[in-house]
């Protein structure tokens, strides 16, 4: 299809209309509707076209939970956050710093698959120092591009994990975009629905909306989110079915109730002496056996300043949950 031109698709089109058997599936109608579906199609995350009814539908109420597990690290869990909720935002994370957590992991995958960067801004603004630039939103052709900035003194400034899933779209896009840009978080999961967009909704008859994407995030010296999505760091394949379901679980019990930390060698002095580092040989081997697989960052990405493998490796076990 990419080798024709406008007149080759004419003629196509043309040909069709001649010689295909039945002349009733070539309409003006059919012909147009094929067009639209296969432009939508094209798309992707770009457009969409739904039932007012399928709009209007809201998202499940997710609850905000926060835990301390293993006595030093933060675990948090936004769900379905929203304004009202940063107060307690700030509470949970102060609490964390005044019990010494040595690192903090937030879990992005219950929130909601909208597009409220205002939300995501104030929330970066509790872990990117003040007056730093989170994220552009940027129309198409060279429009305007709307500067979003932290806006408060970091509440919390030590190493982060931050967990994503395939549902993630746009505000939780964001936050996990600017976290790993700006404060060297380490992204697990699985790569996110690639929304990081402003959506325009325009009705389209009586009963239809076409939502198309207006504005696209952009985040200072990273990958673009749109429209392929923000790829992990550490990838944790797991069916969509059965994480949702650990989820709705662990939202309503303790998420230390499901965290299994299998024994691993530990580097002592004897292995110093002999050169050895028993943390990483275990780090590697399993590697080999292909218990995870993390994606590749580009070349000039800053590397992850969470201690994933030597002091929490069940963070990853938390990404299947």
């Amino acid at each position: 299809m990419n080798q024709l031109d406008q007149a080759g698709l004419q003629r196509v089109i043309e040909q069709l209309r001649s010689s295909y058997v039945d002349s009733s599936a070539l309409t003006n109608d059919e012909i147009n509707q094929a067009a639209v579906e296969g432009l939508l199609s094209r798309l992707g995350p770009g457009a969409g076209l739904q039932t007012r009814t399928q709009t209007e539908q809201s998202a499940p109420n997710r609850p905000f939970k926060s835990e301390l597990l293993q006595t030093q690290f933060g675990y948090l869990r936004l769900g379905s956050f929203t304004q009202t909720g940063l107060q307690q935002l700030d509470d949970t994370l102060n609490n964390f710093r005044n019990r010494g957590v040595t690192g903090l992991i937030l879990d992005l995958r219950t929130m909601p698959p909208g597009s409220d960067f205002q939300l995501a801004a104030d929330i970066l603004s509790r872990f990117v120092p003040k007056g730093k630039v989170l994220f552009n939103l940027v129309e198409p052709k060279g429009g305007v591009a709307q500067a979003y900035t932290s806006s408060a003194d970091p509440i919390f400034a030590g190493p982060l994990a931050v967990l994503i899933n395939q549902e993630n779209a746009g505000t939780a896009e964001a936050i996990a975009g600017v976290l790993r840009a700006q404060s060297h978080a380490l992204i697990i999961g699985q790569k996110t629905s690639g929304r990081a967009v402003e959506y325009g909704r325009y009705p389209v008859g009586d009963n239809l909306i076409l939502t198309v994407a207006t504005k696209e995030l952009v985040i200072p010296n990273s990958a673009t989110i749109f429209p392929d999505g923000l790829a992990p760091d550490t990838a944790v394949p797991f069916p969509k079915q059965q994480q949702e379901t650990g989820l709705a679980l662990t939202d309503q019990n303790g998420e230390s109730d499901y965290i299994i930390d299998e024994e691993r060698p530990h580097t002592n002095e004897a292995a110093l002496v002999a050169g050895k580092n028993p943390d990483l040989d275990a780090y590697e081997a399993d590697h080999a056996r292909g218990k995870s697989k993390p994606t590749r960052r580009s070349s000039n990405a800053s590397k992850p300043k969470f201690p994933l493998s030597r002091d929490c490796p069940w963070v990853g076990r938390i990404a299947v949950h």
